[in-house]
């Protein structure tokens, strides 16, 4: 068993290593100051009882550095039970439009694939961009996106996305988590597996959208509009898919405020890992989940047998030099201050997260903005 473990910890730390080259090697590019971009844009926000949050996104997007005829914004309210419509009426407009769905309980497409599937329908330009309605942008993120594509001639790109610090604990430790996990993806990409992006900050060609019939085939998953879309495209013949790898194309969304929302929100993310159709990243998450077990597992029997406590320390040392390699890099693209900090105080409960995430993403029910998903 000992040695059984030294060869899992090993490896966690040499994949990580692999990880961090990944992320270095990924360049930020200085755009023209004379760039002016031709793309045309339609954002797609899906919004359910979000009276608190809508007010904010249409501010952020208001404030975009981008030709006005080029871009609109379409919420899809979702039969929001709050204020939400009352909310984004006063600032409906020709760039700014509202659609209200119908409680039709008989359609087999529902909840937030169904209210984007809407929105891309009535959508006036090229591009799609999906986002959420918590999120707020750099004024620079629309010409930001646009340059990427343009330069790489693609039809889809992932784009970064962070969480808001309010200062919390819980918020600093979702920060350094999702933070975690979107440097993986980048890192991925960067070794040539694009497989791992978040809706808050997706782009893709509305062509593209009806050329592969939408959420067709995957209308029945609970979640993953964002990773399935993605990985519909990546199975077709010479995908082009771009990375947004700018501070700029940064989309900043809330942390959940309460340990359960959080931890819900968690697992209705790692239920879509069955459904992943790409090695490399369902390797890497899986191995992420095992490590962790050995961790939680040394942890119950040093506390337990005190002969176990040498090997726990130096299980969960490797853990946070590993997960700092990686870091390292990302801290500096993120602008997040204290990762180093977070990652050492908080790894006991980090560790206990991670395992019981996964092992609850089993039981194939989540709830969402008030409803119960299956």
């Amino acid at each position: 068993m000992f040695y059984f473990l030294i060869f899992i910890g090993l490896i966690y730390f040499i994949g990580f290593a692999i990880l961090r080259y990944g992320f270095k090697s990924m360049q930020t590019p200085l755009i023209p100051i004379d760039y002016k971009p031709s793309l045309k844009f339609s954002i797609v926000v899906p919004a359910r009882n979000e009276e608190h949050n809508i007010v904010e996104l249409i501010h952020s997007f208001r404030q975009l550095n981008y030709p006005e005829s080029h871009y609109e914004l379409i919420i899809v309210d979702d039969l929001s039970e709050d204020s939400t419509v009352e909310k984004i009426l006063p600032f409906c407009s020709s760039s700014i439009r509202l659609l209200q769905l119908e409680n039709l309980e008989e359609l087999s497409l529902k909840n937030k694939k169904r209210a984007l599937h809407e929105g891309i329908q009535i959508a006036h330009h090229d591009f799609i961009i999906t986002t959420d309605a918590d999120c707020v942008f750099d004024k620079n993120w629309l010409r930001t996106i646009a340059y990427f594509i343009e330069r790489d001639q693609s039809r889809m790109a992932i784009a970064p996305v962070s969480f808001s610090n309010d200062g919390t604990l819980l918020a600093a430790f979702q920060s350094l988590d999702f933070m975690m996990m979107q440097s993986i993806g980048i890192s991925l990409y960067a070794l040539g597996s694009a497989s791992m992006n978040n809706g808050a900050n997706f782009v893709f060609e509305k062509q593209l959208f009806f050329e592969l019939k939408g959420f067709q085939g995957v209308d029945q998953i609970a979640s993953g509009d964002d990773f399935l879309f993605l990985n519909k495209y990546r199975q077709t013949a010479n995908p082009k898919i771009s990375y947004a790898f700018h501070p700029e194309a940064i989309v900043q969304t809330l942390p959940q405020d309460t340990v359960l929302s959080f931890f819900q929100q968690r697992v209705r993310w790692a239920s879509k890992m069955g459904n992943y159709k790409n090695m490399l990243l369902t390797s890497t998450l899986v191995f992420v989940f095992i490590f962790n077990l050995c961790c939680l597992i040394l942890f119950v029997m040093a506390f337990l047998n005190t002969h176990y406590v040498r090997l726990c320390i130096i299980f969960i040392a490797l853990k946070i030099i590993a997960e700092a390699l990686l870091l390292s890099k990302a801290k500096r693209f993120f602008n997040f201050k204290y990762a180093y900090t977070i990652l050492i105080s908080l790894q006991l409960p980090h560790i206990i997260y991670m395992v019981s995430a996964a092992l609850f993403s089993k039981l194939k029910t989540y709830e969402w903005k008030g409803r119960i998903l299956r």
